[in-house]
């Protein structure tokens, strides 16, 4: 910084006022300590500015299998909601879903000097122990249950798979089956249930049921042994996320059956390549940016309120009707088999 004002021919306070952000600074030496700056390539020290100010401009995010579509993308989204709000992220990943590996992620970044923790472990444990581990840090949960009270920002997964089901059953479809996720996921349950419930107001039979874990393969695998064992059961399939259902559909089109002409698909999350699917894939979109966004806000809420008032806020997710789903046929055909027994569309 002295080297800037050396060079500007301004004050050291001067320097300090533009860089953050202060108005008492005249436009023109403004612009001039800001080309300075970059000329020199001077970046400031946020850990003597959090010494100084005692205020850390540092966010904590632990997750969980951040190789999947929907905790990547809120990742992704919180750490450009906390750029934009001059803050920054450090990151604490969970390998192992227990509790002493969520411990050990939780106690990792409350060792650094936080201004608040965003947690996103969407998983069906119990997670009380963190309410001791965070005791004097802000905490925001994000789609998790942390059987403790905090705010939360909550997406309704149960909703969204409701909205999926009733809409095969509004396009006149009576058998509908199930690729649901692994049930140690909180989405995974509330999906099973929603598509549960919306079978149950409307009085219908559940179809069959085949688990995977969220891998195009095992929603591959599940399709072909809907297919193999329960091939007229079912003219309608809700697939808990649409990774499964980008398998599911290649298993039906390797089986001869046509979506959506003898098989209606929706998915869940409205991952990119859904809309470019053969066919384009209806599903339930969930607003990652918003969750993103809403998460770091409330957080930011939560460090400059001395209140501690904790608030619930829900995220809808919406149908993205496309080409995969349509009325049912009036008679479901079942696929012929051929001399070797594989599966052919007669």
């Amino acid at each position: 910084m002295t080297d800037v004002a050396a060079r500007c021919g301004v004050s050291y306070q001067t320097v300090s006022r533009v860089i953050n952000e202060m108005p008492e600074v005249a436009d023109a030496t403004r612009t001039r300590v800001r080309r300075a700056i970059e000329q020199l390539g001077y970046r400031p020290n946020m850990t003597a500015r959090h010494l100084v100010s005692r205020r850390s401009t540092v966010l904590g995010h632990v997750s969980f299998a951040i190789g999947l579509y929907g905790p990547s993308q809120t990742m992704v989204n919180v750490e450009e909601s906390a750029k934009q709000a001059g803050y920054r992220v450090m990151f604490s990943g969970v390998v192992d879903p227990n509790i002493n590996e969520i411990s050990r992620a939780v106690n990792e970044l409350c060792s650094h000097r936080l201004a608040g923790i965003l947690i996103y472990l969407p998983l069906e444990i119990d997670l009380s122990v963190l309410r001791s581990l965070c005791q004097n840090i802000p905490v925001v949960a994000m789609d998790s249950d942390l059987n403790f009270k905090t705010t939360a920002v909550m997406v309704q997964q149960k909703s969204g798979s409701r909205i999926a089901t009733e809409h095969l059953i509004n396009l006149g479809h009576r058998r509908i089956a199930c690729i649901r996720a692994s049930q140690a996921w909180r989405p995974g349950r509330l999906r099973y249930q929603g598509w549960l419930s919306a079978l149950k107001e409307a009085r219908m039979i559940p179809g069959p049921c085949i688990e995977g874990d969220w891998s195009p393969l095992s929603g591959f695998q599940a399709a072909q042994t809907l297919i193999k064992d329960h091939w007229g059961e079912f003219t309608a399939l809700v697939v808990a996320n649409d990774q499964m259902a980008l398998g599911a559909i290649r298993a039906f089109h390797e089986a001869g059956i046509s979506v959506p002409d003898d098989i209606s698909v929706v998915g869940f999350d409205d991952i990119p390549e859904s809309g470019y699917l053969l066919p384009p894939l209806t599903t339930i979109r969930q607003d990652f940016p918003r969750v993103g966004k809403l998460g770091v806000q409330c957080l930011l809420e939560e460090i400059r309120s001395s209140s501690r008032a904790t608030r619930t806020y829900t995220i809808v997710p919406t149908l993205i009707q496309r080409a995969s789903t349509a009325r049912p046929r009036k008679k479901s055909q079942r696929p012929a088999r051929g001399k070797n027994g594989d599966l052919n569309h007669g």
